[in-house]
């Protein structure tokens, strides 16, 4: 943010000199009595030590402040280039950009018109580190997306609670292993001891329900009179199951057949499911597990509580306690989402250590989850140039206590025995 000029807020008479406040000496307080001081929390002291001056400051838009051209072109120009960052242009995206200016104008016309809606969806297998199907959408679909999710960020942003950790700007996987490690620390530091309660939701994606969740964002986009038109786009993305849309496979029925029947799509119940891999369905899960956030922090009052899509994890010095806040958390899922938790429920005690997202935390060190270090070394030695498989991960392992691992990793790429 650029330097700011003072202004003449001055009350007294007096010649005014451009760009610069004069302090008059024989303004009262009460005549000044609006100027808040921005040192003390901006409350305001009636210009007790501010001299008359305030610093002009650069207005912040809400929210609920959109432009007069809901659908402009110029935000659907960004949207695409945002869609295309990072990828390798396949067949439907190299069609679009063929003609892409016809194309965002042809989608600039279907969203005003409100005759917009999802297309067939292109769903293969991804294996590691277990089978799941991941659906990508069709390259103007994905447009759409980078479209709609900044304009609903903001109204969910300053609500989300901050130990949320997953696809939001500045927070990622390594931030939330960072703050789990303060948490044990706090609870262990002095006295040892301490328990953690791991928890996990069955079968998340699939078991969302999108009536559910359109209530919730229904709710605050009326309240932040939010345009139509982005309300229609959050309903049809909402409003049907990805079956009906269309599915193209690209994956062999061998690979389909490694996804258990209950983790397709396809076969989630009626009015549930979300695609894998989809930027809205990321954005849909933050807010439909809002809920829960919320009812840890403020109806639990739990003061070491994290998650990370649908794995979170709470931490406290008392047993009983965490057991209590598994019973009520299960039955609120249940009333409330229409989720259940994985039978996998981890109530163990912090020396231990806490297995989340590729790292084991424990109260006086940190390590590389097991299954990553396998991974590694087989991935190094499979390649014939290991150089950008080496780097990352050794990025990974620069975030534990793992200086000798990496140096093990570093000479088994080179054929040397560790």
């Amino acid at each position: 943010m650029t330097k700011s000029r003072y202004v003449d807020t001055s009350c007294a008479t007096g010649s005014q000199v451009p760009g610069r406040a004069l302090p008059p000496a024989a303004a009262s307080p009460a005549d000044c009595a609006w100027i808040v001081n921005f040192n003390n929390g901006n409350s305001n002291w009636n210009n007790h030590d501010n001299r008359n001056q305030v610093r002009a400051v650069r207005s912040v838009p809400r929210a609920s402040e959109y432009p007069d051209e809901p659908v402009a072109l110029r935000d659907l120009h960004k949207a695409w280039r945002c869609a295309r960052r990072h990828k390798v242009p396949g067949e439907n995206q190299l069609q679009f950009e063929t003609f892409w200016l016809d194309n965002l104008l042809a989608l600039q016309e279907q969203i005003k018109a409100g005759t917009w809606s999802p297309g067939p969806s292109t769903c293969f297998i991804a294996t590691k580190p277990k089978a799941r199907e991941i659906h990508a959408p069709a390259f103007a679909d994905r447009v759409v997306h980078h479209w709609l999710v900044p304009r609903l960020e903001p109204l969910w942003e300053p609500r989300f609670i901050h130990d949320s950790y997953a696809n939001r700007v500045g927070k990622g996987t390594h931030a939330a292993v960072r703050r789990l490690r303060e948490f044990v620390c706090q609870v262990s530091s002095g006295q040892g001891g301490g328990w953690y309660l791991q928890l996990d939701v069955r079968n998340f994606f699939n078991s969302i329900h999108r009536p559910t969740l359109y209530a919730m964002l229904a709710k605050r986009m009326r309240t932040a009179h939010v345009p139509i038109e982005t309300q229609r786009i959050a309903h049809a993305l909402l409003r049907h199951r990805i079956a009906a849309q269309g599915i193209r496979h690209r994956s062999s029925a061998e690979e389909r057949a490694r996804v258990p029947e209950h983790k397709r799509l396809e076969n989630a119940a009626p009015g549930c499911g979300l695609p894998i891999g989809n930027l809205s369905s990321q954005f849909f899960a933050n807010v439909y597990l809002d809920a829960l956030d919320q009812f840890a922090k403020h109806e639990l009052r739990a003061p070491r509580y994290l998650r990370y899509v649908d794995d979170f994890v709470l931490v406290h010095r008392d047993r009983v306690q965490l057991d209590a806040w598994r019973v009520r958390i299960e039955q609120f899922l249940q009333d409330r989402l229409r989720l259940e938790l994985k039978a996998d429920i981890r109530l163990r005690p912090l020396s231990a250590g806490v297995d989340f997202l590729g790292y084991v935390v424990y109260p006086t060190h940190t390590r590389v989850r097991r299954r990553v270090v396998r991974h590694a070394f087989t991935a190094v030695k499979a390649c014939a140039d290991p150089r950008d498989v080496l780097a990352s991960y050794l990025g990974h392992f620069a975030h534990a206590n793992a200086y000798r691992l990496g140096m093990h990793l570093v000479s088994a790429s080179k054929g040397e025995n560790p």
